[in-house]
């Protein structure tokens, strides 16, 4: 996937306007599969920093692209996950999963209004 596509694909989530600055976007196009889709995308607090988690047909994504110093990325299977959970609240909504394996991600204040896309995306058949 190139940048050209995933803009499409986020105007077609309806979420261009509120990710199209995020560094975290230029790694993106590299980590997606041929034939992968995206989505949803959202950001949160994580490990007390500011990360991107990126919800495709296949695979979690956690991106976290620091200004200093390198990036991380963790891929997670989405057959891998457990559980999710998505707490809405009028100011930290947060995003839980954990994996088979004991793993847990908490990812706090997300946007609230991505709820309903977060978990439409995650109720996708898994290919």
């Amino acid at each position: 996937m190139n940048r050209n596509d995933l803009d499409k694909r986020l105007r077609e989530l309806g979420i261009y306007s509120d990710f199209y600055m995020r560094r975290e976007l230029k790694a993106l196009p590299q980590l997606l599969e041929e034939g992968e889709q995206l989505n949803c995308i959202l950001t949160g607090v994580h490990e007390a920093e500011r990360k991107m988690l990126a919800v495709t047909d296949r695979r979690l994504i956690v991106i976290f692209a620091a200004a200093l110093s390198p990036g991380d990325i963790k891929v997670i299977p989405r057959d891998a996950v457990g559980d999710w959970h998505f707490e809405k609240k009028l100011l930290f909504s947060s995003v839980s999963f954990s994996t088979r394996s004991g793993t847990a991600f908490t990812f706090t204040n997300t946007q609230g209004s991505l709820k309903d896309l977060f978990e439409w995306a995650m109720q996708q058949p898994v290919k």
